[in-house]
Order: C-alpha cells, then structure tokens, then sequence
C-alpha cells in the first residue's frame, strides 16, 4: 500500500492531500506539531500528532507555505524520511527538466524546456516556469504566477500570487515577491511589492 504523510493541515496541506490521493496514494494521513493539534480529522483524512507517527512507516512531504519553516521542519525528520515528489496530474513538465524531491507541483503548472526544480520547492496553481530557469530548493510560488526564461530564483523565495518576472532577472535568496508584484530586474534580499517592484523592507 502507498501511505503518504503530509506535514501540515492548513489550506496548502489540505490541497497536498488532494493531489496525493489523485496521485494514486491509498494511505494519506496529516501530521502537525503536537501544540497545534485541534481535530483528528480533516477532509476525511486522520491527524496523528507528530510525537506519534512512526517517520519510517510514510513517504512524506511539507506542506507548509513558509519557506523558512519549511527547511526547519524537513531537518526535524531528514535522513529518518523519505520524500516524495508530489506533481498533480494536470502539470505539464517539457524535455530536459527536473523537480527536486519531496517538491508539490499544482495543478495546471507548465514547466518549459531545461528548468531545474530543487527539493521542497512548491509551485501552485496554473503558474508557469519559463524554459532554462533555475528554482532553488524551498522556494514557493504561489498560484497563477509567471516566471520567463533565463531567471534564477535562489533558494527560500516566496512570490506571491500572480507575480511576474522578467525574463533572464536573479532574486537573491530569502526575498518575498508581494501578490501582483511585477519584477523588471534583479532584486537584493528583501521585501518587494508593486509593478515596478520596489523595496518596502
């Protein structure tokens, strides 16, 4: 039988849970941190606080928005978990491209030519990933997002809903990109909102 441990039961984990069983998945079961358990079940699917689950008996994945977060709690179960890669049926990867482990492809997601997805990265909802990108690990992309050829964007970013960037631009590692925001050139670690983007932290 294929079980999947999701870590995480807000919105995002509740879609993740979704896509898994759509995937094929006949065992998807939520976990959180013991201080946050207030249900035992969610969408049909069981809660089993985290001091109870045995890590080595799932596959997992962290379904958690925050970036940041997202790293601290795959070291908590790293080198004890094995990830899966989550890629919803209707995503479109093309030739050459790569999504790391333990990664969540939404649905309606388009993956040109030549990209490179790293591990945990989530990409939502109908965005699309122009061809020769990097993604770095842990990155989250929110839905309906637009990223052209050529970018780079380093590992921990968050670009919120419908964000578009420009192609061949780098956005340094930890920055967040606001809802809507329209990104013409290269952005220092911070955080950016507007079209053009501009600085507000």
């Amino acid at each position: 039988m294929r079980k999947i441990a999701i870590f995480g039961a807000g919105g995002l984990g509740r879609e993740a849970a979704d896509f898994a069983r759509e995937c094929g998945y006949e065992e998807v079961i939520f976990t959180v941190d013991d201080e946050f358990m207030t249900k035992s079940e969610i969408d049909g699917f069981s809660v089993i606080p985290f001091s109870q689950i045995k890590i080595e008996e799932f596959i997992w994945v962290v379904a958690v928005a925050n970036s940041l977060l997202r790293e601290e709690i795959i070291k908590k179960i790293e080198g004890k978990a094995n990830f899966a890669t989550l890629i919803h049926p209707t995503a479109l990867k093309r030739l050459n491209s790569e999504i790391g482990e333990g990664a969540i492809i939404g649905e309606g997601v388009v993956i040109s030519i030549n990209v490179k997805i790293g591990r945990h990265a989530i990409i939502l909802g109908h965005s699309k990933i122009g061809h020769d990108c990097q993604i770095g690990d842990f990155v989250t992309i929110a839905p309906g997002s637009i990223i052209s050829g050529n970018c780079k964007i380093e590992k921990n970013v968050f670009l919120g809903a419908n964000s578009s960037v420009k192609q061949g631009v780098t956005i340094a590692k930890n920055t967040v990109v606001g809802i809507g925001t329209v990104v013409l050139k290269n952005l220092d670690e911070g955080v950016y909102v507007g079209n053009p983007a501009r600085k507000i932290k």
